[in-house]
């Protein structure tokens, strides 16, 4: 019985932690890296308190548009003043625009594989991997307007992440 209730008190601590916590905009750019809400500052902060980050990007052209979000594999703060994120590596699937379904009818895409860098400039570089080959089969600069956002709880002390 005593298992039974210390298993229940851990167990609404999670509960009542995980609702407290939601994600939020730390800080949006438009193509050109020009903030639109927040700033590098919140999210430098929220990125040395070791809180969860996410960042998104989109593109809308004259037929159909796209967004995207995704988890950062690692992030980079450079010079205290701007930050890059990679994200992992993906086999990318076509998409039936006319369905709006995707889908690995491609089966050429298998072998390669997608690799994306972006900054709190708006940079994004993506480039294509052909593993087989092991070589870049192509790589495409691009700007992109960026929101990359913050998974708050309470806001952990920022510290510096190098000795000085």
């Amino acid at each position: 019985m005593k298992n039974l209730i210390i298993l229940a008190v851990i167990a609404s601590a999670f509960s009542c932690s995980s609702q407290s916590e939601k994600w939020v905009i730390a800080f949006k750019t438009d193509t050109e890296g020009n903030t639109i809400s927040g700033s590098k500052k919140n999210l430098i902060d929220a990125i040395r308190a070791g809180n969860d980050i996410k960042v998104g990007w989109g593109f809308k052209g004259k037929a159909h548009s796209i967004e995207h979000v995704s988890n950062p594999i690692w992030l980079a703060v450079l010079d205290e003043q701007e930050v890059i994120a990679h994200l992992d590596p993906q086999v990318l699937s076509s998409i039936d625009w006319e369905e709006l379904r995707p889908n690995y009818a491609d089966s050429s895409l298998f072998t390669k594989e997608w690799r994306v860098v972006l900054s709190t400039k708006g940079d994004f570089d993506a480039v294509w991997i052909d593993r087989k080959e092991n070589k870049v089969v192509e790589r495409r600069p691009q700007q992109h307007p960026t929101t990359w956002f913050v998974r708050k709880a309470d806001l952990k002390e920022s510290i510096a992440l190098f000795e000085e």
